[in-house]
């Protein structure tokens, strides 16, 4: 059969391929890959063509959900073991969705492969995965689907919705009490080698950062004068990304507790993060941070949770001290409809309290 420019096979049809710019749009076209097909097809695509370079594009149907994840490899500075694990994670969890127009997948049509993975085989011949490894692969399409909001495709983002409900089902809320927090931070304040935890974990008791969002705070990102860390980046493995785990920016208002600790914190020449290891960079990661903060909860007799934890009572507190659950969601990075779901039990404390007192009076 003659080969023509652009026209191949796909499941027994012709695809068109050809450029826009950067842009390397695909189309299958119900036509049968015959010679008389991959002709007819090489004329629509020469039509199509003609009508990009005369300045009339017609877009046609969305890219699919594989040509969107090739650009973002194509044009996302990543390390190699980084670019690897995700070109792994996209060829095997996300196979059946790479042919798939990007604005035809709906959230529930990932609901079944990726739920999935959580669960043992019929068989039990095959384990189920942990819910943080699945939300890892999730977060592989996610990328994609934000490339696709961005480029006007989509507007809605499912993996990433999903995530967030694998995420709150299987991190269990298990906030610290007021005396089990002081209790800890005096424990981690009294080793004086390494204050460095100390101020991470009041950061996060008394602010509600996430871990990755404490480690890329910057001097420049605390407005001392007003009292309010900018919130606008992560730090994960070593490396400042350029937005939060959720993407979006926001002011934290910061607790005169935290205030007066970083009153007496040195700022070092050398990296302008506020937390520095003792040769003066910022840190990787966390881990030392909670093995530190297990090795406190060891002492103070504190019944052992995820330092996770650290960050929902902050949010927790807030709550009960009556301030507006819309609030706190805003200072916490949470969406309204996440906060709630989050912490409906500590947002209906008084309320289901009072129904209490309602059904006991009921003779």
């Amino acid at each position: 059969m003659v080969k023509f420019e652009g026209v191949d096979l796909f499941r027994g049809k012709c695809r068109i391929r050809w450029s826009e710019g950067k842009r390397r749009p695909a189309l299958v076209l119900d036509i049968p890959y015959t010679p008389n097909g991959v002709k007819r097809a090489y004329k629509i695509r020469q039509s199509i063509i003609k009508q990009y370079q005369a300045g009339i594009i017609d877009r046609g149907p969305a890219p699919t959900f594989g040509e969107l994840a090739q650009l973002r490899l194509n044009t996302t500075v990543m390390a190699p073991e980084t670019r690897r694990y995700t070109k792994r994670n996209l060829n095997k969890h996300w196979l059946h969705f790479l042919e798939v127009p990007i604005d035809q997948i709906q959230y529930s049509d990932l609901l079944m492969p990726f739920k999935s993975l959580l669960q043992p085989s019929k068989d039990n011949q095959i384990a189920p995965l942990k819910p943080w490894t699945v939300i890892s692969i999730l977060s592989n399409g996610s990328t994609v689907f934000k490339l696709a909001i961005k480029s006007k495709w989509r507007t809605d983002n499912p993996a990433l919705e999903l995530m967030r409900e694998i995420e709150t089902a299987h991190r269990p809320i298990d906030p610290f009490t007021k005396e089990e927090r002081d209790a800890i931070l005096s424990s981690l304040k009294l080793n004086q080698v390494h204050q460095t935890p100390y101020l991470f974990y009041a950061i996060r008791f008394y602010c509600g950062l996430r871990p990755s969002e404490v480690l890329a705070l910057t001097w420049a990102d605390y407005d001392h004068k007003n009292g309010k860390f900018l919130v606008t980046k992560g730090r994960v493995r070593g490396k400042n990304r350029a937005t939060t785990k959720t993407g979006v920016n926001r002011e934290v208002p910061v607790h005169p507790f935290v205030k007066a600790l970083l009153k007496t914190t040195p700022r070092q020449l050398k990296d302008s993060h506020i937390l520095t290891t003792k040769f003066g960079n910022g840190f990787t990661d966390y881990t030392n941070f909670s093995e530190m903060f297990v090795r406190a909860m060891e002492r103070e007799g504190v019944r052992y949770r995820s330092p996770y934890n650290a960050r929902h009572t902050c949010a927790t507190m807030m709550v009960e001290a009556g301030m507006e659950a819309v609030y706190c969601a805003q200072a916490l990075g949470h969406s309204p409809e996440m906060f709630f779901k989050t912490y409906a039990k500590w947002t209906n404390a008084d309320k289901s309290a009072a129904q209490a007192k309602i059904w006991a009076s009921i003779l």
